[in-house]
Parts: structure tokens; C-alpha cells; sequence
């Protein structure tokens, strides 16, 4: 992720996809092709295939399986509303304004720009999954919704319980430091969990881990993660709770 960068690498094949102007088969075949004549190597054919021939089929089994129950999910009982901001771009963390302005100016983010900023912000904090579901079918140009419900409600928010995926992916600030340079325009560190400069991605993944940990050690997946959270002191797993509510009470203001 690339401040001014909207695309980077990635195909902006998906609206043309879920809209049926552009058949898998063919963008398979010509990727394939490609890889025969030397013009892209493997390890990106593979993965580009491999995204539209088998998660792209496996969300539509989800989708068909499941509903229309599955519309209904929420395994972690989240209630909170939607902050306002997804709807104006406005706010202080420069993360979320640069993925929500981008998105509200395009119609388009790319998926770790979804999974791992709004789409975790949101889980963190605990939103109603189906208000995270709504907001993502209204904003994105290929948001159809049998490809878009079991991506935002199974694999961004974990409302399903592990149907889609094993595990919620959850993050502190850390990762998305990591991952892009949004971090190096923002008054938030993502190296603080307390005090007045903490990354609020960081204070709510540790609320997250405490509030749902009887759930979450159900999977293998997890353990490494709970296993930093019984690291902590109970003074300081108060600190996190505590900060993690003012997060919760200011979003809500």
C-alpha cells in the first residue's frame, strides 16, 4: 500500500469479472499464455489463476451453500454502528483516510487495502458485520453481492465463525507500518498501544484478543498470538481495556 498509488500491481479485473463482461475462462487462458511464451513467469500465473479459479469459486460455493442464513452472521456478537467516517474520508488516521478517500473517489481498493484496513479497523472495533457488508456493497464498483457478502462477512469480519476461513485475520498498527507508508504521515504510533499518540489499531487488537480469547483458542491458528496476550500483566491488560473504551466512546460520539 502507496500513498498516491491506487493500483500498484494489481489487476482491476474484478469489476469487469463480477459484472459478467469478462469470462474467468479467458483471463485464465491469456495468463496461461502468456506463461507459455515467456512474457510473465510462473509463480505470478500461479497465483493469479489460482485467485480466480479457486478462491473466486470457492466464495461463490460459500455464497450458495449458505444463504440466505449466512447474511445473518455474527459468531462474535458485534453491535457497534459504523463510524461516519467510512462515509466521508474524515478523520485523523491517515490509514483510513487514504483508503476510504481513495475508495470513495474511485470505487476501488485493492484487497489488502480492504482486508487489513477498513475491513480490520472495523472488526477491531466490533462493528455489526452487517453494516461492514452494507457499506462495502454501496462503495466498490464490483461489489455484486454473492462475491462481496462471504469476502466481508466471512473473511474481513469473521461473523461466520471459521466457515470461510480458520482464523480472523487481526493485526496491531505494526502490520500496516510494514506494509505501506501511511503510517509515516500519521500523529498515531504503531508502537503504542497506550497514551495519547497509540495507534488505535494497536489498542483495539489487544481489547479484540481479550474480549473474544475463550473463542479464538479454539484455533491452532491463533495460539501464537494469545500466547503474547497472557504475556501481559493484569495492570496493563486493564490500561489496554480502558484506553480501548475511549476509542469505542469517541467513534461513537
Amino acid at each position: 500500500m502507496w500513498t498516491g498509488e491506487p493500483v500498484l500491481y494489481h489487476s482491476r479485473l474484478s469489476a469487469a469479472l463480477n459484472l459478467k463482461l469478462l469470462d474467468p475462462r479467458d483471463a485464465i487462458a491469456a495468463a496461461e499464455e502468456a506463461y507459455r511464451q515467456g512474457r510473465a513467469p510462473l509463480a505470478a500465473v500461479e497465483g493469479f489463476v489460482r485467485q480466480l479459479l479457486g478462491w473466486r469459486e470457492y466464495v461463490r460455493g460459500v455464497y450458495w451453500l449458505f444463504m440466505p442464513d449466512y447474511a445473518r452472521c455474527n459468531a462474535l456478537q458485534a453491535t457497534r454502528p459504523l463510524p461516519r467516517f467510512y462515509w466521508t474520508g474524515e478523520t485523523d488516521l491517515n490509514c483510513l483516510r487514504e483508503v476510504i478517500g481513495q475508495t470513495l473517489a474511485l470505487g476501488f481498493a485493492h484487497h489488502i487495502q480492504r482486508l487489513m484496513v477498513t475491513g480490520l479497523f472495523a472488526l477491531l472495533l466490533g462493528v455489526r458485520p452487517q453494516a461492514v457488508h452494507e457499506w462495502y456493497l454501496a462503495v466498490y464498483v464490483d461489489a455484486v453481492e454473492w462475491v462481496e457478502l462471504p469476502n466481508v462477512l466471512g473473511m474481513s469480519q469473521y461473523a461466520d465463525g471459521g466457515i470461510m476461513a480458520s482464523k480472523p485475520y487481526v493485526a496491531t498498527g505494526k502490520y500496516i507500518q510494514r506494509m505501506s507508508n501511511y503510517c509515516s504521515a500519521c500523529r498515531y504510533d504503531p508502537g503504542q498501544a497506550t497514551g495519547e499518540r497509540a495507534c488505535p489499531f494497536t489498542t483495539l487488537y489487544w481489547d479484540f484478543l481479550m474480549r473474544h480469547e475463550e473463542r479464538l483458542a479454539t484455533s491452532p491458528r491463533m495460539r501464537m498470538q494469545l500466547k503474547n496476550l497472557a504475556r501481559l500483566s493484569t495492570e496493563r491488560k486493564q490500561a489496554l481495556r480502558a484506553a480501548a473504551a475511549a476509542w469505542s466512546a469517541r467513534l461513537a460520539g
